[in-house]
């Protein structure tokens, strides 16, 4: 009945701005979210001076935005988020709903571009570090994921997300240096090296790790599987070293 009686009265005097706004809120009341953000465009775009009728749309949007996502309708709602994002490019909300949709959508380039643009205007969001993370860790960016995750807890120091995910890659370290050292017995120092550089990747703060590389870059061949072999005494003590250091 609201809706019919606002149609009644614009029809009647299509220039009373407050009319579009009272007929938005009874369409609101409908959940009819597109029909309310069109009267809110039309009464921004008598008074485009007038806060009020922007900041309303921008929460229409925003709700009919989440309410798609949720039916997961994640295209749609990428478009009417980045409708958001445009009339209030300040307002971080819509740039992360637009980067959630993105990630639903598997865009997963378009959502490393859009949180990147995120971090250059000096975002203080942990969050967004650690998504990032996982997307350079997708990307197989093993250095910039740690770069990341460092970032976060600089940010968060409790962060249990950055955390889990930094043990998970310090353990995929360990994981690449037990299988150079096994490597290295074997003979296969070019593999080992390889598997080296992965476990420095994985943990650039580690010493030890550039220890065990530059063994393993000697000058001959022949001796660098010895080298290899007295990898770990010598990588503990300089590990130990280190840490007293760092304290």
């Amino acid at each position: 009945m609201a809706v019919l009686y606002f149609s009644r009265a614009l029809h009647l005097d299509p220039h009373v701005v407050d009319f579009y706004a009272w007929r938005a809120e009874a369409f609101i009341q409908l959940c009819d979210f597109s029909s309310a953000a069109q009267n809110l465009r039309r009464a921004y775009s008598f008074q485009p001076e007038n806060p009020k009728y922007l900041e309303r749309l921008a929460f229409v949007l925003y709700i009919q935005g989440q309410c798609l996502y949720e039916q997961c309708d994640y295209l749609d709602a990428l478009n009417i988020f980045s409708q958001g994002s445009t009339l209030q490019p300040d307002k971080p909300c819509f740039h992360y709903r637009c980067i959630a949709c993105l990630m639903a959508l598997k865009r997963h380039q378009d959502c490393l571009s859009l949180i990147t643009k995120e971090v250059k205007q000096g975002t203080t969001n942990a969050d967004i570090y650690i998504l990032r993370a996982r997307l350079y860790n997708f990307f197989q960016k093993v250095e910039l994921c740690y770069r990341d995750l460092r970032s976060a807890l600089l940010l968060d120091p409790k962060n249990l997300q950055a955390k889990l995910l930094l043990q998970m890659m310090v353990d995929q370290a360990q994981q690449a240096r037990q299988d150079a050292g096994i490597l290295a017995v074997q003979g296969l120092l070019r593999q080992a090296l390889q598997r080296i550089d992965s476990a420095i990747e994985n943990n650039p703060l580690d010493p030890s790790l550039f220890l065990f590389r530059y063994w393993g870059r000697g000058p001959r061949p022949a001796s660098r599987q010895s080298l290899f072999l007295g990898h770990y005494s010598l990588s503990k003590a300089f590990t130990h070293f280190a840490i007293k250091l760092l304290i």
